[in-house]
């Protein structure tokens, strides 16, 4: 008995069905693009829900049925192509990103060792050197791949604290790193190995520390200040009193993670003044640029992260800002030799060298996307000019944005970050988050904008995310609408 796969050649199938489904995808972007299309065709679960079938059948379908099913998906589906879908840190992708993906498919090659995907080693090594260069590391830095930002700073903090105490934790795991600290005269809780981050940090931070064994209970909150900066004084009174005091009951600080462009205001920390501290106190310095990193591109976007270069690790995401695909997420490490988990008793997988290296003995995991295909194709796509100034056009239009709101008097403004970055807060004036959720369940019932809402210090407020590749004139009619039609 056959397999119903080897019915006929692939290349035949691919011939005859890969254009019906291309077509479908390009007939759902082009009605995307129209100016009256819905971001949304269902505001509700339930509507989804009902929207169509999803079923897992014994006899399988027609090549009809299974365009159909594809029409289907896209059709209720958010759609990106409106341009209109500003609801997260991400938004349209590239087109050449887009085909990257479908190039993956086709190849559907692990890049975990050299032997199985040889040209996507070299594309990964290619992007993780140039963002590298770009982030001011020098030679000897070293990164890879990841799938998504928090599984770049799970990795982060699982590096970091491989490389602490004498490496005793990449053999004895947390127990002998406990044990370790014990060795130094901690005690109690102070013997607790422990993340600094702001009270802005990304929630990864938690799960980053709950995956490396340490438990959630081991992130410390550093406050911040107005603008959603990590108070720098703060930071250094706690280093220096949990230092001081053998048994803190907050633990004995090993890692220091701040945030370059938060998620609400898109504040960037101090990493200058930062790094200082860290050095003193023997922290490792993560920094999660999963948001902002994508700015680097730009002189504007190097100053917001002055002393980015003097991080021991960070996280950055071109599916965010630079408009790749998901997922494409990098961890980048300022010294090559700290980015290693070989397990040596792989030797039936692992027989790379120095010159044709096994990608997966830098990661936890073993089977690996070429995601960095995506990126490698956006920025031969557009170059490093061509990012610089999508990320220079991005800064712009917010800066405009918010003279736009400031000049509505039915608008009250938000915290901002300081510098401005690509976040604009705002809600009906006087009404508080009362307002600003009347705001969103209009926005979102009339389905022709995406955004979000989130919570500050005195209450809820809508959250403008300034994508560069979005028109000016959609974030103006968001504002307008907000401020002349919300009942």
């Amino acid at each position: 008995m056959d397999s119903p796969l080897r019915a006929e050649r692939s290349s035949t199938e691919f011939g005859r069905l890969a254009p019906r489904i291309v077509r479908a995808i390009w007939e759902w972007m082009v009605r995307g693009e129209a100016p009256d299309a819905p971001v949304s065709p269902w505001t509700t679960p339930a509507e989804y829900y009902a929207s169509m079938p999803v079923e897992l059948p014994a006899e399988g379908a027609s090549e009809e049925a299974l365009v159909h099913t594809v029409q289907g998906v896209l059709s209720n589906s958010v759609n990106p192509w409106t341009r209109r879908f500003l609801e997260k840190l991400y938004a349209t992708p590239a087109v050449v990103s887009v085909l990257g993906d479908l190039v993956l498919g086709a190849l559907n090659a692990s890049v975990h060792v050299f032997s199985a995907s040889p040209i996507l080693t070299r594309v990964e090594e290619r992007c993780v050197q140039g963002l590298c260069e770009l982030f001011g590391y020098s030679t000897e830095a070293d990164g890879v791949s990841m799938p998504g930002g928090a599984a770049s700073n799970i990795l982060a903090v699982q590096t970091a604290l491989a490389h602490a105490l004498g490496s005793v934790y990449r053999r004895g795991g947390v127990w002998a790193l406990v044990e370790s600290l014990h060795e130094k005269g901690r005690r109690g809780a102070g013997a607790r190995p422990v993340i600094l981050a702001s009270a802005g940090a990304h929630f990864s931070v938690a799960r980053a520390a709950l995956a490396a064994g340490l438990g959630a209970d081991a992130v410390v909150q550093v406050p911040v200040d107005a603008h959603g900066r990590m108070d720098v004084a703060a930071l250094e009174r706690l280093l220096r009193e949990m230092h001081a005091d053998a048994a803190h009951p907050r633990g004995m600080p090993l890692i220091v993670w701040v945030t370059c462009g938060t998620t609400v205001l898109g504040a960037f920390d101090d990493v200058a003044a930062i790094a200082p501290l860290c050095v003193a106190h023997g922290c490792w310095l993560h920094a999660d640029a999963s948001w902002g990193g994508g700015a680097i591109f730009a002189p504007e976007g190097r100053a917001l992260m002055r002393g980015i270069e003097r991080t021991d690790s960070l996280t950055v995401n071109p599916h965010k800002l630079l408009a790749v695909t998901h997922q494409c997420s990098f961890l980048l490490v300022r010294d090559r030799r700290t980015l290693s988990m070989r397990v040596d008793d792989a030797g039936y997988l692992f027989h790379g060298t120095p010159d044709a290296p096994d990608l997966a003995t830098k990661t936890l995991g073993c089977g690996r996307r070429g995601e960095a295909l995506k990126l490698y194709l956006v920025w031969l796509r557009y170059g490093t000019h061509g990012l610089c100034a999508h990320v220079q056009a991005g800064l712009a239009m917010a800066r405009a944005l918010l003279a736009h709101v400031e000049a509505h008097a039915a608008l009250e403004l938000g915290p901002l970050a300081e510098p401005l970055f690509l976040q604009i807060c705002f809600r009906p004036r006087g009404r508080g988050s009362k307002g600003t959720r009347c705001a969103h369940a209009q926005l979102t019932g009339a389905q022709r904008y995406a955004v979000d809402f989130a919570p500050l210090p005195d209450g809820e407020y809508l959250r403008l995310v300034v994508h560069p590749a979005t028109p000016l004139e959609t974030y103006r009619a968001i504002i307008d609408t907000v401020a002349f039609n919300i009942n």
